[in-house]
């Protein structure tokens, strides 16, 4: 089944057709300029981003939405994620953290549209910011918090990684299989 991924992330729609080629799905990347809001929840955000697309609705056309979440501080930075780290950086981040717990854990929700359905499916990926983060980082990753998280199971951090290695312990994957399985189910 064709699958359509609004994303202008090329690593995230590798990963979404990673993790749906299993289910026979085919997954094709399109932008769209999307309204993001600054409130709200996960699921909220990824609804209203799917509300905004006026699609021929025989396509299931899906999105994400997704933060990392300190233990340390109950849901922060959350949906503000991208923002925060803009602002304060890793230094900040390391700030932040100083004399805290170092645990945090990505979550991120897919939202899926289909004959005139919505349906969200959720991932999580648990584990911890590393105790000395180096401010040399660039700060233009399209995924920031990689080089600093190190997952539950491994010693290592997700942008030292393979794409298959960070597939493996990735919410999106988990949501988007969440997703694959319905979807086939649905077809029955």
């Amino acid at each position: 089944m064709k699958l359509i991924f609004v994303t202008t992330n090329p690593e995230k729609l590798a990963e979404a057709q990673l993790a749906l080629a299993p289910f026979g799905h085919q997954v094709e990347g399109k932008s769209f300029p999307f309204i993001e809001p600054t409130e709200g929840t996960l699921e909220e955000i990824a609804r209203y981003k799917l509300e905004q697309i006026k699609e021929d609705e025989e396509i299931p056309i899906f999105v994400d939405d997704s933060g990392i979440f300190f233990e340390s501080y109950p849901q922060f930075p959350g949906i503000l994620t991208k923002r925060i780290f803009q602002l304060i950086g890793y230094k900040g981040i390391d700030k932040l953290l100083s004399g805290e717990s170092r645990k945090a854990y990505f979550r991120g929700v897919i939202a899926v549209k289909w004959k005139g359905k919505i349906d969200v499916f959720h991932g999580i990926t648990s584990g911890r910011i590393i105790s000395e983060i180096p401010y040399n980082l660039p700060k233009d990753l399209r995924f920031p918090f990689d080089p600093i998280f190190i997952p539950d199971g491994d010693t290592q951090v997700l942008g030292n990684m393979s794409l298959e290695q960070r597939v493996y312990y990735s919410y999106r994957r988990k949501a988007l299989e969440k997703m694959g399985h319905w979807l086939y189910s649905y077809q029955k």
